[in-house]
């Protein structure tokens, strides 16, 4: 089975931008593309945990692909959210932004490697591995249905 068989299933559209991300050179920036699918490109220096924040989404799902380097992406059930400070509150946007919490799931990607985050998947992204480093990720955002 195809690695990214999964990303095919949930979006015909996200999967075709994978296969370009991972064939040729992507530019950082907002990529607009169809059924309400877009992706923000972007290149960054990782963080160290204390520095991070989680966070959760409820009108879209998140697929977090590494372009180049490597990242913890640690996941928590978003309903242990509610049990920490919620620093911004949903409202009208998208986002809600918790404080750090340390009784999570890690995962560690590497370049070519993703994560699918569903709304019910707070998520706190972009932390070092042992030290910052740059990485460059395309975080493909799917409409929820």
């Amino acid at each position: 089975m195809n690695k990214y068989e999964s990303i095919k299933n949930l979006s015909p559209v996200a999967y075709e931008f994978v296969e370009k991300i991972l064939s040729e050179e992507i530019g950082n920036g907002t990529h607009q593309l169809s059924d309400g699918v877009f992706a923000n490109v972007m290149t960054y220096e990782t963080k160290k945990r204390c520095d991070a924040l989680f966070e959760a989404h409820k009108k879209y799902i998140d697929i977090q692909i590494i372009i180049d380097g490597a990242e913890i992406i640690s996941v928590e059930p978003v309903e242990k959210m509610h049990l920490y400070e919620c620093i911004q509150p949903f409202g009208d946007g998208d986002a809600e932004l918790y404080a750090v919490n340390n009784d999570c799931v890690d995962y560690v990607l590497g370049k070519g490697d993703f994560v699918i985050l569903y709304p019910e998947d707070a998520h706190m992204p972009c932390i070092c591995i042992e030290e910052p480093k740059t990485v460059k990720k395309a975080v493909i955002k799917v409409p929820v249905k």
